[in-house]
Order: C-alpha cells, then structure tokens, then sequence
C-alpha cells in the first residue's frame, strides 16, 4: 500500500509516524514545499526577540532523524501542485529543478497547514515589510534588524502574534511601535489589561481602525493610511491579520470546503473516500458551538494527525472529542488566557447570558513579592447562560505563567459541561506561593452563581 502525506508538519508526521508504526512494509513519501520540517512555529517571535538564541533548537525533528528512526523519507522543496482524486494522482514539482513528475497513492493524507491571511489593499512589495509565519520570514526579519537603524514600527494586526512581536521587536532596540487594529483579541473589559500592559511598555495603539492602504514615502519609509483620512509612517510595517487555510491549490476540485477550511468528520475523513486532512488546513469540532469551525491551534493539529494515521493503518481509535478554543499567549509582564465562546456568539445560540469579570490577588497577599510581576492583580472572567448556569466562555489575565496557565483549569469545566456551582465545589490547590485560600476561579465562580436564577 501507498500514503503520500502533503504536508511535513507535526500533523501529517504525527499520520505518517502513526501507519508506520502498524504497517513497516508500506511505502510512504511526504511532500513538504520549504526546507524545514516539524518545528515550533510558535516560538518564533521569541527567536526574534533573542529569548531563543539558537534557532535549530525550533525544530522538533529533522528529514534525516525521521528516515532514520521512523523509516519515513520527507522530501523537501517538492511543492504539491494538484491532485487528481479520481485517479488517485498528485503533480508534484521540484522546486529546486523545476521538474514535474507523479506519484499514485492509496491513501491521501493532506496536511497542507496555514498561510498568512492577506489583504489586497494593504499588499505591498517592499524590503521594510515584514511577514512572520515560518522559520524563512523569522530568519529574514531577524538578519534584516540586525543593524539596520531602524527605529519605529506599525504592526497591522492585533492578534496573538503582533502581541508577541512587538515585545520582540521592543527587545531589539526599536521603541517607537504602534500596534493597529479592531480589538486586542478579548472583547471584553479584558483587553483594557493588555491595554495598560502595553501602555507601561510605551507601546502606542490606534484600535478601531482597519488599514486603507499602504504607500511607500522612501526607500526607508513607509506610510499606512486609514479610511478616515488619517494616516501613521514608521520605518517598517509588520503585518500579522491572522492565518487562513493553505489550500488554494484544491479550488474547484470535489474536495468539500468551507471558507477555504478542509472538512472532516471525527475520524478526519474527507467527503473522498482514503483521502484525509488534519491540522491547519482543515475544520475543527467545536464542542461549545456545536459544529466545524476554523481554529488553527498546534494542539488539535497534531491530535487530529494521530487520528488519520490510525484510522488509515487500521487501528481501534476513538473519534476526535473536539475543542473548546483554549488558548494562552504573553503580553511583555501580563499572561493572558481564553476559552469557549463569546456573548455575541452565545446569544446567536440562544443563550441567555450574563457575566462577570473580578480583580484578585494571584497568590497570597502576604507572600514577599519576586520582582515587579506581582504587583498586578489577576482578572477572571466568566460568561455563563442564567437559566441553565453552564459555563460558556472564560478569560484570564495574570502577572505570571502560572495564573495565565489557571485558563486549563475553565477549559476543563467547559469540556465537562460543568455549571457554576460545579466549579464553585472544586478542590483547587493552596499554598502561598501559588494562590490564595480563595482561588481566583472560585472567587469568580461565587460572584457569578448570585446571577443566576
């Protein structure tokens, strides 16, 4: 039998690695378009800002420990230009050499991942944008700041990976940053942390705006101008708007889509017999929202890669649970955390909603303070239907790791399906160093089981 995986990210590694381990006899290629393989996209900005000194340390296997502990061979610089499903056909080029050739396959494993979204209007060729998606663009920006003088920025887009880059681009000398977009990712009173954590770190911020266009003032400047007449010019643009699906190259085709996402079942099937599809480039099942979404996270990637190995090689495995929409990202001193859905999505699902949102201490109040972290307090926000008392939706803000990582413990109760006076009797852990007798969660969980009928 033959697999051939598009794709050499942890997810369709994690299929490879999973038909190789029940079949050493089958005949496996995977296709992957750009020279690295199976790295830590999420470190990136912290390479950037000089955190990771040593980028190969991103990198979690290379094509050659992969043929030689897996028996997987990985080809590199081969781009996947089409597939031909009913003949069970994939067109592959040679970047390198330009040549095109075939290969059949029996089973289909598409792992094609995401790519940066982009806006027409604010497409623009220049050295002095930038781009951060892979290993390439990282090593591009960094090598390109190395002394270049450059001294202010935009970054277009206020997402998680322009939160994270301007505190690395901050840790490279360059003070003057301005950070454009509809909202600081929560959409609620939330975000206003992250506001003043930015504002005590001189981070300047025009929200509520989206960029008209972009124009080249000089070879060393660059201007953004807004549909309101105003306009900002830095020495660079970042522009980080959020990822979609890498799949352009199945437009047309009878491979079933939505908005440009893969769609899978909770096997990771296609709506094409032996053809499967996992991570970046495909639906997730969001189990709060009750349906396939688009929420393109590391997590489930390589979960859901696991799965259509297995169910490709044949082995009992169970069916893919799903998501809450769990994620944690880091603001310079703030740890910011979300989970479930919001209020404007809760009431689309005819919720009747309430929520409240608390400042405490994350530790114990007399716990001798490490450094400045602690002399932020902690916030918890819990959204929740009044009727039926189920968490909907949490977020947290925390001085350090270890409240921002408390978002697990909500993530948790809405997979449970817990209600608040569940998460009201939970048996949290005290010691001071760690949390008060009251935890953070609980305390919130009090407030918020007195709004509910």
């Amino acid at each position: 039998m033959k697999l051939i995986v598009i794709g050499g990210n942890p997810a369709g590694l994690s299929a490879a690695s999973a038909v190789r381990r029940a079949h050493p006899d089958w005949i496996i290629d995977v296709y992957e378009k750009g020279p690295y393989i199976s790295y830590g996209s999420c470190g990136l900005p912290y390479y950037i800002s000089g955190i990771i000194e040593d980028r190969d340390k991103l990198i979690t296997i290379t094509r050659e420990q992969f043929l030689e502990k897996r028996n997987i061979p990985v080809h590199i610089y081969q781009e996947v230009l089409s597939v031909n499903f009913d003949e069970k056909i994939v067109k592959v080029k040679d970047i390198n050499t330009n040549e095109i050739f075939e290969g059949a396959y029996d089973y289909l494993v598409i792992a094609t991942g995401g790519k940066s979204k982009m806006r027409p209007e604010i497409t623009l060729e220049h050295n002095h944008i930038f781009h951060v998606h892979t290993i390439e663009d990282a090593d591009e920006v960094k090598n390109f700041l190395n002394g270049s003088g450059l001294k202010s920025g935009i970054l277009i887009g206020a997402g998680y990976i322009n939160l994270e880059l301007v505190e690395a681009y901050k840790a490279q000398g360059i003070n003057n940053l301005t950070i454009v977009g509809p909202r600081l990712i929560f959409r609620t009173k939330s975000q206003e942390y992250i506001k003043k954590e930015l504002e005590k770190n001189g981070i300047k911020m025009v929200l509520g705006k989206y960029a008209k266009n972009l124009e080249i003032v000089s070879d060393k400047r660059l201007r953004v101008n807004f549909e309101d007449g105003e306009s900002l010019e830095a020495d660079f643009i970042q522009i980080s708007i959020g990822v979609v699906p890498n799949t352009d190259i199945f437009e047309g085709t009878k491979l079933k889509m939505m908005n440009g996402a893969i769609v899978v079942d909770e096997y990771m099937r296609t709506n094409i017999e032996n053809v499967f599809a996992a991570g970046d480039c495909a639906t997730v099942y969001h189990q709060i929202l009750k349906r396939n979404t688009y929420l393109p996270l590391a997590p489930a990637a390589n979960k859901q890669g696991r799965i259509a190995g297995n169910v490709i090689a044949g082995n009992k495995v169970d069916p893919f649970f799903g998501i809450v929409g769990t994620s944690v990202w880091k603001v310079f001193d703030l740890y910011c955390g979300k989970t479930g859905i919001t209020e404007t999505e809760a009431k689309e699902l005819g919720y009747e909603t309430d929520s409240v949102l608390i400042e405490s201490n994350e530790i114990a109040h007399y716990y001798p303070n490490r450094g400045n972290q602690f002399q932020l307090k902690m916030t918890t926000y819990l959204l929740f239907d009044v009727k039926t008392h189920h968490l909907l939706g949490a977020e947290i803000t925390a001085p350090s790791p270890l409240g921002g990582k408390k978002i697990d413990v909500l993530a948790t109760a809405l997979a449970a399906k817990m209600k608040i006076e569940d998460i009201q009797k939970l048996d949290l852990s005290y010691a001071p160093p760690f949390a008060p007798v009251w935890d953070p969660i609980l305390i919130a969980a009090n407030v918020a089981r007195k709004k509910c009928r």
